[in-house]
């Protein structure tokens, strides 16, 4: 650096002041460059690796949507790692040029400024720590459906780096999250929530037609029912008592509407005597119900200790 200063100095009408200054411009220039680069390299290599394996027709997409995923999070972090190191070249690089102008001044307050840096890169790495400990144990990828409760954090991640992830909320704000601050975090399967409601009724068809009536009012959508209810199972309990069983899927962050309108639809558009017993509002999900059912069964065939 210093050679290119005193060339700058030597050709230029510019003095060793103008120089130094031109010189960190182009370290940070530079940086930006690199930067830059890297997004485009990770953009292109994301677009290229959707249309080699797009899936053919008939043919489920679940585990390609999961495999670019995971690249679109490796990626990121490389891009953002990149970019972080870029910059911090550029930072060192403009220290030494301007330590090499002016010793002793410059020596001092250099100095000074390391320290300063010092204690901000204390937090600086345990979000690295964390972000790289997050990665490598899968806790989660970019499009993931995640809930972080300690910050009260609900919604899609959008983006990963070393330092923070970004989550979009379901009213659209965009939540920045240091890595060292996340504890604990919570990913919800298929990014919408499965919900089974139960009724009981005095009368079976009375019953199906008001699921179906209820069916045709709630407001549906991605930020809404994803899914209408639909009447899966009914039983007769009774000659006058029917359990139906109905399911349905609601966006997260919009659980209210399972919880409570829902419910109050229910009630409010049931016949007078139809509605024996409920709505009961249970979330479900199939993964968990079958890893609970070999618990179970685990535990029910396994012998007891005699004394």
């Amino acid at each position: 650096m210093k050679g290119i200063v005193d060339q700058l100095n030597q050709h230029t009408p510019v003095g060793r002041f103008g120089a130094i200054l031109i010189v960190i411009v182009g370290l940070f220039v530079l940086a930006s460059l690199v930067s830059f680069v890297a997004a485009w390299v990770a953009t292109l290599y994301v677009d290229r690796s959707e249309k080699r394996r797009a899936p053919g027709p008939g043919v489920s997409d679940t585990g390609v949507i999961g495999g670019l995923r995971q690249r679109e999070t490796a990626i990121a972090l490389i891009q953002t790692s990149i970019r972080y190191l870029a910059f911090a070249f550029a930072f060192v690089l403009s220290v030494a040029t301007i330590a090499g102008a002016q010793r002793l001044q410059t020596v001092v307050g250099a100095s000074f400024l390391a320290i300063i840096i010092a204690f901000a890169a204390q937090r600086f790495l345990m979000d690295v720590i964390a972000g790289l400990l997050m990665f490598f144990e899968g806790w989660f990828r970019i499009g993931d459906t995640v809930a972080i409760d300690a910050l009260q954090v609900q919604g899609i991640v959008e983006s990963v780096s070393l330092r923070s992830l970004t989550v979009r909320s379901i009213t659209g704000e965009t939540i920045h999250v240091p890595n060292s601050q996340v504890v604990s975090l919570r990913v919800i399967p298929r990014g919408y929530r499965l919900v089974e409601v139960e009724i009981f009724t005095s009368s079976l068809d009375a019953g199906r037609e008001l699921v179906d009536q209820i069916a045709a009012i709630v407001p549906a959508g991605v930020t809404r029912f994803v899914q209408r209810p639909r009447l899966v199972e009914s039983e007769a309990l009774d000659d006058d008592l029917y359990r139906l069983t109905i399911t349905c899927a609601v966006a997260v962050g919009r659980e209210w509407l399972a919880e409570d309108l829902l419910p109050t639809l229910i009630k409010q558009r049931a016949a007078d005597g139809l509605l024996v017993l409920g709505p009961i509002v249970t979330y479900v999900d199939e993964t968990a119900q079958r890893a609970f059912a070999r618990a179970i069964s685990s535990r029910a065939t396994r012998p007891e200790a005699t004394g």
